[in-house]
């Protein structure tokens, strides 16, 4: 199916020579496998170099923009930022589920799904915009689509989970958290990781999330909740 990516490319102010490259961006593995005839890959490749690239050019947007933030507060605001939801909003804004390469059985996903693809078309996509326009290019591209998200940070306190969690484990049992995941389940396209917190070697806690990252938020937060009643700790001493 022959898609018109000259509106792509309009909407992302960029022009892609190797139009093969573009292509494979917006190829999901099943349209690849029904259609063996095509001379370009599907996008699992690029959206693992597009992971690498997203990360390191958000680390350095909030390198920039928070200077007095140490290493815990970047990371807790690189997670909130490069995350599923995040990357399925940009992706919707570039009406990008229109131009993506699905096999038959996929078309017919709900929209849920769909989204997930996009999130991770998405990905791919900027690791093709890496690979033909370079880091400077890139890093302007990102910079765009993720600005009003940065506007939030001002808005509403990212609470950091984790580093309290940490921060009260060690103080009243004198260790540190452990993060486990405990199962992986769910469709490809949809998966869902469950994340157990293990404390003295016993898990205190479990949550699911769509990715990794989210799991661990989610479970710190319920082991924060659990640690803070039963040690009758309010933050402040």
């Amino acid at each position: 199916m022959e898609k018109n990516l000259e509106d792509l490319e309009r909407a992302l102010n960029f022009k892609f020579k190797n139009k093969d490259l573009l292509k494979s961006a917006l190829t999901h593995k099943s349209y690849k496998i029904s259609h063996k005839d095509i001379n370009w890959e599907d996008n699992e490749r690029l959206e693992f170099l597009g992971d690498s690239v997203l990360n390191l050019c958000i680390s350095l947007l909030l390198f920039q923009k928070f200077k007095e933030d140490r290493e815990g507060a970047l990371t807790q605001k690189r997670a909130y930022l490069v995350c599923k939801n995040t990357l399925i909003k940009i992706s919707k804004k570039l009406n990008l589920c229109d131009y993506i390469y699905l096999g038959k059985r996929e078309e017919k996903l709900d929209k849920k799904s769909k989204e997930n693809i996009c999130a991770r078309a998405m990905e791919a996509l900027i690791g093709a915009i890496f690979l033909e326009g370079g880091f400077s290019t890139t890093f302007e591209k990102i910079k765009i689509w993720f600005s009003p998200y940065f506007v939030k940070f001002r808005q509403k306190k990212i609470k950091d989970y984790k580093t309290q969690l940490q921060e009260l484990a060690q103080k009243f049992y004198h260790k540190t958290p452990e993060y486990e995941i405990l199962s992986v389940s769910g469709p490809s396209h949809n998966p869902k990781f469950e994340i157990g917190i293990k404390l003295n070697g016993e898990i205190i806690t479990k949550a699911k999330g769509a990715s990794k990252k989210e799991a661990e938020l989610l479970a710190a937060k319920k082991a924060l909740k659990l640690l803070t009643k039963k040690v009758g700790y309010d933050g402040k001493k």
